[in-house]
């Protein structure tokens, strides 16, 4: 290879894998998605007890469905890219699942805080673990083939040395 040569020195294999993890990650979007129409929380007790879907008005939970789905779509659009150069992986995908998977988590912890009238009558349903639960393994999946990417990003190409 030249060092100013078309070729980016990375295998066909790595390529596949972070075309593939892309996929997965994309796959996982649309999960996010169909776990919206789920129940995500509930208030009151008994005969008295509302459950709400992750798509209610005035809930957190449509920003995590998006945040997800939004990372999984730029993930599969990038990973359908053909163009030499272009595609997979990117941190911007990473970041959304990320900060989807931190909106579960701060939504979880902070549940009794919806409403200065429900306080801690406010609970959990299964849409909102599945939502964290997939978050997490969305961003899992994108982090690795983030990491997974080891060029220098001048087009030169070499690979970057590896960090020790």
């Amino acid at each position: 290879m030249s060092t100013y040569g078309a070729s980016t020195g990375r295998s066909g294999s790595a390529v596949e894998r972070e075309r593939l993890l892309s996929m997965i990650a994309g796959g996982l979007g649309i999960l996010t998605f169909i776990w919206g129409f789920l129940k995500w929380f509930s208030v009151g007790e008994g005969k008295d007890e509302h459950k709400f879907g992750g798509y209610a008005l005035e809930t957190p939970s449509s920003a995590i469905i998006a945040l997800s789905v939004a990372a999984g779509l730029i993930a599969f659009l990038g990973a359908m890219e053909r163009r030499r150069g272009r595609g997979v992986p990117s941190a911007i995908p990473t970041g959304l699942a990320a900060s989807a998977f931190l909106l579960c988590i701060a939504v979880l912890l902070g549940k009794g805080q919806v409403s200065p009238s429900f306080g801690d009558e406010v609970g959990v349903q299964v849409g909102l673990i599945l939502a964290l639960l997939t978050t997490l393994i969305q961003t899992v999946v994108l982090g690795i083939g983030l990491a997974s990417r080891h060029d220098d990003g001048l087009a030169t190409g070499t690979d970057a040395p590896p960090v020790a």
